[in-house]
């Protein structure tokens, strides 16, 4: 009797694993920006089920947002969060980077109080970089003059140029600056904003999955990306390997630099709606236009 109940419960198992895992027709459509949230995705970037782009800029995933083109789609959450507001039929699914801004300088004793009367040079005004270090200069009162220029790859150049400066970097691309400048100084700016709002770093790029998918899909994605994500924390030589495997544009001392500055993470929507109201909200009081000018409702919640 018992050695019946085992097999009936193993065929009743079974069923329910096969009502919850999707078959796969043809590939589901990525597309994902270079730079820290590819690296999220190298270990499922050869999974027969999903067929990769790496693009470089936001303009493809624009696009991408608009035509409904790909399935999943890696994006700043700021950007998804817009999109959404104007209509656009994606859900945020996951939190892939927990932010990527440090501040560079040549000086010995460099913090956030060394700061008060200084220039920084910084990229990308009115967008997400600005609206962090302005946050945390100002919750640590804090009073510097900015000077804005076009991109990070810009601000890198000045200082090559110019070690007496101080400016706003990225990574991957602080790891370049790193390559060609020995013995700069940074802040962590996610260090300094966990250590004012007492809570994790600010979800700066997720994922986001068009809403008419089927759940079982989405589903599976989180599981293989969750994955990918772990491997990528858990074993760096694996990971640099991967990417060079796989012909990322950063060479491996870039890669071995950038992949554990860039805060890879990974956080189900549910369990990260909390810390990206906050920093949503920091963005509504700063320029609410990189959201839609409202935070978005429950719907766009995976």
């Amino acid at each position: 009797m018992k050695k019946t109940l085992t097999i009936l419960l193993s065929f009743i198992i079974s069923l329910a694993l096969i009502g919850c895992s999707a078959n796969y027709d043809e590939p589901l459509k990525v597309i994902v920006p270079n730079g820290a949230p590819a690296l999220s995705q190298i270990f499922m970037q050869e999974n027969e089920n999903y067929e990769v782009s790496v693009v470089n800029g936001v303009d493809p995933l624009v696009a991408a947002f608009g035509s409904g083109s790909h399935d999943f789609i890696f994006a700043p959450t700021n950007l998804g969060a817009k999109l959404y507001n104007s209509g656009i039929e994606y859900t945020f699914i996951a939190a892939i980077t927990f932010g990527n801004y440090y501040l560079v300088s040549m000086e010995d004793n460099f913090t956030i109080e060394s700061l008060e009367g200084k220039e920084i040079v910084v990229f990308g005004q009115n967008a997400t970089s600005d609206i962090v270090l302005r946050y945390v200069l100002e919750e640590n009162n804090i009073s510097a003059t900015f000077r804005y220029v076009d991109s990070v790859t810009t601000a890198n150049a000045e200082f090559i140029l110019d070690n007496d400066i101080i400016i706003l970097s990225a990574e991957p691309l602080l790891s370049v600056l790193a390559n060609q400048v020995s013995g700069f100084n940074a802040i962590d700016l996610q260090a300094e904003y966990q250590e004012i709002t007492g809570e994790a770093s600010y979800p700066q790029a997720g994922v986001f999955a068009k809403a008419s998918l089927d759940n079982r899909y989405v589903r599976d994605f989180l599981n293989v990306l969750e994955d990918s994500v772990n491997a990528v924390n858990d074993d760096l030589d694996a990971a640099v390997a991967k990417a060079l495997e796989l012909e990322y544009s950063f060479p491996e001392s870039v890669l071995r630099g950038a992949i554990p500055n860039s805060n890879i993470g990974f956080e189900k929507a549910s369990n990260v709606r909390e810390d990206l109201e906050a920093y949503f909200n920091i963005i509504l009081e700063m320029n609410g236009a990189l959201i839609g000018d409202t935070l978005p409702d429950d719907d766009f919640y995976f």
